[in-house]
């Protein structure tokens, strides 16, 4: 709410009485930028760009998920990405150039090398089911799929503009990528085991060039250009093959992580009863098991869920495997009892809780067929206090409950 702002009654008369000084203040500041504008002007000159080193990586990110993989994943989801920065540096000309210079940086995925490259611009790597894609985002705003073609396409370009007065003889320039993760088959049919891509289809190459340009000739982002080989302007290029181009930054993307659809915030209640006090005659006694399950469905085929638990009472209680009692507002609290879970898998083990990235993880159970993944639970009472601790009253607990996938 904004609650500070004022009444405008009377601000008619104050605007029309400082109209006059604000015209001519406009005026003159507008004369004042354009003596500054004329002078910066006069301290570039047209240079040529010469000595072009290879492009070296910039600016890494780190591959991260941008959709999980699961059983119901559509075709063409993009499943990991990353950016990154390639800096190529130049020197200037040793002279002023009569006419304007462009320093342009171009990419393609090479002819003649490895198999077809679709036109999505998606390429098969070592996992038959996980393609690879590579754009350039440009500095007009437009992402620029690299595809296969005979002549680089313009992705990237600059003035080469030399200031004489700072007297720096070299200048750059910097050109962002991305680099996706694509799913091309049904995920169901991808092969068993870890899944890391760790190269493209061999044979395959991207190559990025950087070349000086005069002005006129009129090489725009998003066209293609023939890349010079002549002449004492910057020509260069760098090629990534098949291992070096997911490996830019020091090493392949981590595997694609397999998971289940999980439901944000799912509750799961599960209700005991009301159980007589008589029923619990002495430390430890526990009431009927009370059976449910929690599950995901949709998993990936190599899906390995695990899943961890968290008292949520504060403080909780001393004994980790019992789940503090709580009440609601204005209700009497039982005492001397909490609430424990048990794996129904066989085990009989009881549910340890602790805090996030702490506690104990439990497997789930996954039924490929059915591509499900659960955990069967049973929870009950148990007294915990001796005779003159024990007291009726409401008796509720909660647990926290979170998955992971490694």
């Amino acid at each position: 709410m904004n609650t500070n702002l004022l009444p405008i009654t009377g601000l008619p008369g104050i605007a029309r009485a400082a109209r006059q000084p604000v015209r001519l203040f406009i005026a003159a500041l507008t004369l004042m930028l354009g003596l500054v504008s004329g002078s910066a002007q006069a301290q570039f000159e047209n240079r040529m760009a010469i000595n072009c080193t290879n492009p070296n990586p910039q600016e890494i990110q780190p591959w991260t998920v941008t959709n999980p993989l699961t059983s119901s994943t559509a075709i063409g989801t993009i499943l990991m990405e990353r950016r990154f920065a390639l800096s190529t540096s130049f020197t200037f000309g040793a002279t002023s150039a009569v006419v304007a210079h462009d320093l342009v940086t171009g990419a393609h995925w090479a002819m003649g090398f490895g198999p077809p490259v679709g036109a999505d611009g998606i390429v098969p790597t070592n996992i038959d089911g996980i393609g690879f894609k590579w754009e350039a985002l440009s500095s007009d705003g437009v992402a620029r799929t690299l595809r296969k073609e005979a002549d680089p396409l313009a992705v990237e370009k600059i003035n080469v503009l030399f200031q004489p007065n700072l007297g720096i003889k070299t200048g750059s320039t910097i050109a962002s990528y991305k680099q996706y993760l694509v799913l091309t088959k049904d995920p169901n049919a991808l092969p068993p085991g870890e899944i890391k891509v760790t190269h493209v289809a061999g044979g395959l190459q991207v190559k990025i060039y950087a070349a000086d340009f005069l002005k006129s000739v009129g090489v725009s982002l998003g066209s293609t250009f023939k890349v010079p080989t002549l002449g004492p302007g910057c020509h260069q290029s760098i090629t990534y093959d098949s291992t070096g181009m997911v490996g830019i930054g020091g090493g392949p993307p981590p595997p694609i992580p397999n998971k289940c659809d999980v439901v944000a915030n799912q509750i799961i209640p599960v209700d005991l009863g009301s159980i007589p006090i008589d029923r619990f005659k002495k430390l430890n006694d526990t009431s009927p098991p009370k059976h449910f399950e929690i599950a995901l469905s949709n998993c990936a085929a190599n899906a390995k869920p695990t899943i961890s638990f968290r008292d949520k009472a504060t403080p909780p209680n001393a004994d980790k495997t019992v789940l503090r009692l709580s009440a609601p507002g204005g209700q009497s609290l039982a005492q001397g009892f909490g609430i424990i879970m048990t794996r129904e898998d066989g085990s009989r083990e009881r549910i340890t809780y602790g805090d996030p990235g702490a506690a104990k993880k439990y497997e789930m159970t996954l039924d490929k067929p059915g591509r499900t993944a659960k955990i069967p639970l049973s929870a009950q009472y148990i007294r915990t206090g001796g005779d003159a601790e024990i007291k009726a009253g409401y008796a509720g607990g909660s647990a926290e409950f979170t998955f992971t996938f490694p």
